[in-house]
């Protein structure tokens, strides 16, 4: 087994044109005779975003499948204080913490240490709950699914650049949660590309709370005993101002509607004669991943001439192997779920979208979506087109 390890220019945020803070990093594991394909294996918030995580599942996939195994460090990838984020405390918060001190006697030293005040406000027998922001690491910011997407096609061009020996045929994209859904959206950018989507536990939509809005609260941190942090992910976005330029509107939610019927369906034919096999699975009780959403997405893709199957796991079907607890992404083993899935496998028909420079478009309200591939650096751009009037 052989591995690349390389560093290169992530693909522009067409949306909100904001400079990339750090380069597009990636590592790809291969098999030492040609792969027979390629697998995507995309972290979301978890434990999967580790290294050796995700070091042991790409040596699973190459010793086992024979793919070449690829991890992106997609952007804003680092959105969790377990994988590099940071808890930045808002203004208001950081106040009532200092007077929280004062009513219940607690002496405090410097003021601007958060992490000294919250530590003897807890050893003080105090209890509270503030609200912050998780600062991503390397400054970056949550776009949500579609840079992340391009990224991951980015990082195929650049495979193909190296002289990476693969099956171009056969490429697989896993991931669960937010990785799944990364892996959905790849599907829809490059609808030419994927063989195969491996599904566990994907939100169809944006969950609202995932968004980076002032109420919003995306993730729960007990800091310290009886201190809890309600916190959500510094966005690109704005909720407030329909004129602006980073206002996130109903055109931003539909594109990220991995249900849709129409887009579904541009995205069939886009596909060509064979389309990508959708493998999923997900618990019968889910709040982030409501199963009537992926009944009614899998529903939707099957409609559209695609080859879904969905699983709900409930108790008889947890076998404490591939599935393990009846929570959000199931505590599953991604390798079990990648040896369960893999036999869908098969091999696409037509040339990959970068070999055929296709361009792909989706009508939403306002605007029209377009994705250009191209065969050369940076193998994707985005476009966001007025459908009606020239802006």
């Amino acid at each position: 087994m052989r591995t690349i390890q390389r560093e290169i220019e992530g693909p522009l945020d067409f949306e909100l044109r904001r400079p990339r803070q750090a380069p597009l990093s990636y590592v790809a594991d291969l098999p030492d005779s040609p792969a027979q394909g390629l697998a995507f294996l995309i972290p979301g918030f978890g434990a999967d975003t580790g290294g050796d995580y995700a070091q042991a599942l790409r040596r699973h996939v190459v010793e086992r499948h024979g793919l070449a195994a690829v991890s992106v460090r997609y952007h804003c990838h680092g959105a969790r204080p377990g994988n590099g984020a940071t808890i930045t405390l808002d203004p208001r918060d950081r106040i009532f913490l200092v007077g929280l001190a004062a009513a219940n006697a607690v002496e405090l030293g410097d003021l601007d240490d958060v992490g000294d005040i919250v530590r003897r406000l807890s050893a003080a027998g105090v209890e509270c709950e503030v609200r912050a922001t998780l600062e991503p690491a390397r400054e970056e910011y949550q776009n949500f699914g579609l840079v992340q997407a391009m990224d991951h096609l980015a990082v195929l061009g650049d495979l193909i650049d190296q002289g990476a020996a693969f099956d171009r045929s056969r490429i697989v994209a896993l991931g669960s949660s937010h990785g799944g859904y990364i892996a959905h959206m790849i599907g829809k950018i490059a609808p030419r590309t994927l063989a195969l989507v491996i599904d566990n536990s994907a939100y169809v939509q944006p969950p609202m709370e995932f968004l980076g809005r002032p109420t919003s609260i995306e993730f729960a941190d007990t800091v310290a005993p009886g201190v809890t942090v309600f916190c959500r992910v510094r966005s690109g976005w704005s909720y407030d101002n329909r004129q602006a330029e980073d206002f996130y509107d109903r055109d931003r939610d539909l594109i990220r509607d991995l249900g849709y019927p129409p887009h579904l369906l541009t995205a069939r034919a886009g596909a060509g004669a064979s389309a990508a096999v959708y493998r999923m699975a997900n618990a019968v009780a889910d709040d982030i991943s409501p199963p009537r959403v992926k009944l009614r997405q899998a529903a939707a893709q099957r409609a559209a001439g695609f080859d879904s199957q969905l699983a709900l796991i409930g108790e008889a079907e947890l076998d404490g192997k591939v599935f393990k607890r009846l929570v959000h992404g199931l505590d599953a083993s991604l390798a079990g779920l990648f040896d369960m899935a893999a036999p869908a496998l098969r091999p696409r028909q037509e040339p990959i979208d970068l070999e055929a420079q296709s361009v792909v478009e989706y009508e939403c309200v306002d605007s029209t979506y377009r994705f250009t591939h191209m065969a050369a650096a940076p193998y994707i751009r985005g476009e966001v087109i007025s459908r009606f009037f020239e802006d």
